[in-house]
C-alpha cells in the first residue's frame, strides 16, 4: 500500500490510497487454489475442477471479499501510522477497485478531568410488598387456559379462518387461519375493524368485515375464555415452583435487575446530557451532513425548502448524537473501563443462551459497558439524588423509551 496526505485541517485530514494489486491478486490465487480440494462442479470429480473454472465461477466474489478485507486493515494502518483518533466513521470514496480517497474527521480532545465537579442526578428506588404483589398479580394474568364458549364478549380469544384468501387479504394477514385476543389494548384501525366484527358472535359461525377497502369471508374456529389461576396455590403449580415465597423472591430479584438497569440508564443520560453542555464540542457541518447520508440517506444537495425544518431538527439531533458518542468513548478511557471476555461470555449465557448473533453478542457487550461505566461515574462524579417510587421508575423508563433516547 502507498498513500500520501492530501489535505489536513483542524477536523479532518484526507490521504489518496494505493492499494498494492500485485500482492492482492497473489492473496486472491491462494484463496481459489484453497477452495480446489472441496470445490464440486457438474462434469468434474470432488477436487478435480481445474482452477481456471473455479476463478471463473468465485473469482469475483473472493476479490471482493479480499478487497474489502485489504482496505479496512490499510484504513486502520493509516490511522495508527498517522495517530489518528476519528470521530465518525472514515469517509471512503473509490477511484477503481485499487485507488481510494479516505477522510478521517478527527476527534477533538477533552479533558474530562476538569468535569468532575459537575452534578449528575442518581434516581433511587426501592422495591415494596405492594410492588411484588402487583407484578404477581401481573403474572396471574399471563398465565391463563382457555375454555371454549358459545358467544364472544370483550375479553373473548377468537380463532377463525379467512375463507377468501388471497393476495389482497395476504396484505392484512400473513397466515389464513387466525387467532386474535378482543382484550388487546391498540387503536390499530384494522383490529377495531375486526373488533367490532367479532364482539357477540356466535361460535362457528361465517362473518365478513371490511378494512383497507379489503373485504374478509371468514369462520369461526373457536371461541374461548380466560381461565386464570384462582389463587396463589393454582399459580405456583403452573409454574411449578415450590411455594409463593419462591414465585415471590424471583419476582423481588427480576424487578430489583429492572430497577438497576433503569437506574444506571438514567445516570448515564443525564451525565451525557450535563456534559454535553459543560463541555460544548464543535461537530463541522461536513460531519453532520455525512452522517445525515449514512443514516437517514439524506443528501442536502437535492433537498427542498420546505423540508428545511425537518433537515434542521434532523442535523441538530446528529450533532447532539455525535457529541454524545465522543464524551462516551472519553469516558470509557477516563475512567478505564473495559468488558472481559469471560464476564462476556457469562452475561450472555444468563441472558441470551448458547445460540446468538454479532449484533446480540455487540448489544450485550454495550450493556456491560454502559453498567460499568455508571458505576464507576456514580464514584468520580458529584451527585445529586432523586428518590422515585417503583412505578414512577418504570414509567420514567417508559417516556425516555418512547421519546427515542439515545444509547450504545
Amino acid at each position: 500500500m502507498d498513500y500520501k496526505n492530501i489535505e489536513k485541517n483542524n477536523y479532518k485530514s484526507s490521504f489518496e490510497v494505493s492499494l498494492d494489486q500485485d500482492a492482492i491478486s497473489k492473496i486472491i490465487d491462494q484463496k481459489i487454489l484453497d477452495k480446489q480440494p472441496t470445490f464440486e462442479i457438474a462434469g468434474f470429480r470432488k477436487g478435480k475442477v481445474p482452477i481456471n473454472i473455479i476463478k471463473s465461477k468465485i473469482g469475483p466474489q473472493i476479490e471482493n471479499e479480499v478487497l474489502n478485507d485489504e482496505i479496512s486493515k490499510n484504513i486502520n494502518t493509516i490511522s495508527e501510522k498517522e495517530k489518528i483518533q476519528s470521530l465518525v466513521q472514515p469517509d471512503v470514496s473509490f477511484k477503481d477497485s485499487y485507488n481510494f480517497s479516505l477522510a478521517f474527521y478527527l476527534k477533538p480532545e477533552i479533558k474530562l478531568d476538569e468535569l468532575k465537579t459537575s452534578e449528575i442526578e442518581k434516581v433511587t428506588s426501592e422495591v415494596t410488598k405492594k410492588d411484588i404483589d402487583d407484578f404477581r398479580e401481573k403474572v396471574r394474568k399471563e398465565y391463563y387456559s382457555l375454555e371454549s364458549i358459545d358467544i364472544s364478549d370483550d375479553n373473548s380469544v377468537v380463532d377463525f379462518e379467512i375463507l377468501n384468501y388471497e393476495e389482497e387479504q395476504k396484505k392484512l394477514f400473513t397466515q389464513k387461519e387466525v387467532r386474535v385476543d378482543l382484550n388487546t389494548e391498540t387503536k390499530e384501525e384494522i383490529f377495531i375493524d375486526l373488533k367490532n366484527a367479532l364482539l357477540k358472535i356466535k361460535n362457528k359461525s361465517d362473518f365478513s368485515f371490511t378494512a383497507k377497502e379489503t373485504k374478509i369471508e371468514a369462520k369461526i374456529k373457536d371461541i374461548n375464555k380466560k381461565i386464570y389461576p384462582k389463587n396463589d396455590e393454582e399459580l405456583i403449580k403452573i409454574l411449578k415452583l415450590n411455594s409463593t415465597q419462591e414465585l415471590n423472591d424471583k419476582i423481588e430479584n427480576k424487578l430489583k435487575e429492572d430497577m438497576s438497569y433503569l437506574q444506571k440508564e438514567f445516570f448515564i443520560e443525564d451525565l451525557l446530557k450535563v456534559l454535553s453542555e459543560k463541555k460544548k464540542i464543535d461537530i463541522n457541518d461536513e460531519v453532520v451532513n455525512l452522517e445525515l447520508k449514512r443514516k437517514y440517506q439524506i443528501d442536502l444537495s437535492s433537498m427542498k425548502d420546505e423540508h428545511k425544518e425537518r433537515i434542521d431538527s434532523l442535523k441538530k439531533l446528529t450533532s447532539e448524537n455525535i457529541q454524545k458518542d465522543v464524551l462516551f468513548s472519553e469516558l470509557v478511557k477516563f475512567l478505564n473501563v473495559k468488558v472481559e471476555q469471560k464476564e462476556l461470555q457469562e452475561y450472555i449465557q444468563k441472558y441470551y443462551g448458547e445460540k446468538i448473533d454479532q449484533r446480540t453478542a455487540e448489544t450485550a457487550y454495550g450493556t456491560l459497558l454502559r453498567n460499568k461505566i455508571a458505576d464507576e461515574s456514580m464514584k468520580t462524579f458529584k451527585i445529586k439524588e432523586t428518590k422515585l417510587s417503583l412505578e414512577e421508575l418504570m414509567k420514567k423508563g417508559s417516556h425516555n423509551h418512547e421519546s427515542g433516547t439515545h444509547s450504545h
